[in-house]
């Protein structure tokens, strides 16, 4: 479940770049908007960068550099595929587990839901249908559900709803949570630090296979900085890094000496 704060961001992100203001006043917030045009979050009224940067390329720590002070010691066992289980709902006639995953491009990305026994893989192709007619994810056989992001122009972020709605004949209970409590929840998931006075979210998880099939041998990490519309993730993957060795990688212009050890631990440094 490491890319859901991303997406959602993004989901909320692209319905604000989409949307100019002009064509905001002609939609069903038109009154609103019109009586309180201040309210608007500022947000909106800018251009947007997007949320998922590049895969970070660490660079190995000079032998005559010395690591800074630890930040944070994530025990990766505890942590892998935590994300996958956020929050649980009845989906047709199982309560079950809703997460995300991507293969290890980050392109391709999947809502789960999972049991105590196994975890089912939907593919979620453009994520632009969120905030549109949705998407629908098949849950097993017998069940479908959509999937669509309802933007809140004056709290985007956190104010928005997600909905989630039994569809093709699936018997089950219609679901509503806000993208504000949907966040807390996955934070309450994460490894969370601060490093250099930001505080920052650190996700770890299996990587789908190519084909979607179910998960790979391989895993990636994914930081993630949560600041509104303006939110940037920067996923890495294990293989980048060598067991203890410590490597340096670059958050934006925050950087982070990481060292993965071989007692299953990954050591984070300013």
């Amino acid at each position: 479940m490491k890319i859901l704060p991303a997406l959602l961001t993004a989901a909320v992100a692209g319905s604000a770049s989409a949307q100019s203001l002009e064509s905001l006043r002609f939609s069903a917030d038109a009154a609103l908007i019109q009586a309180f045009p201040g309210a608007i979050h500022p947000d909106l009224q800018k251009e947007l960068e997007p949320v998922l940067q590049e895969p970070l390329k660490p660079l190995l720590l000079s032998p005559s550099r010395a690591p800074g002070p630890v930040v944070g010691t994530a025990v990766l066992s505890t942590l892998k595929s935590a994300n996958r289980r956020v929050t649980a709902r009845q989906f047709g006639a199982r309560t079950l587990d809703l997460g995300i995953a991507s293969d290890a491009s980050f392109q391709n990305k999947y809502f789960t839901f999972s049991d105590a026994k196994a975890t089912a893989l939907a593919p979620l192709g453009d994520m632009n249908r969120l905030r549109g007619d949705g998407i629908d994810a098949r849950v097993d056989a017998k069940t479908v559900y959509n999937f669509k992001v309802s933007v809140n122009i004056f709290s985007p972020v956190r104010g928005s709803t997600l909905k989630m709605t039994p569809v093709q004949g699936t018997a089950g209970p219609k679901h509503e949570m806000k993208t504000g409590a949907l966040l807390d929840a996955i934070k309450a998931k994460s490894f969370v630090f601060k490093a250099k006075g930001v505080e920052l979210l650190l996700s770890y998880d299996s990587d789908v296979l190519p084909d979607g099939s179910g998960f790979a041998g391989t895993n990636s990490f994914l930081f993630t900085k949560e600041d509104g519309l303006s939110s940037k993730a920067w996923p890495l993957a294990e293989s980048k890094l060598p067991l203890d060795t410590s490597a340096v990688v670059d958050l934006g212009g925050i950087k982070l000496t990481l060292t993965r050890t071989s007692a299953g631990a990954l050591v984070i440094r300013e």
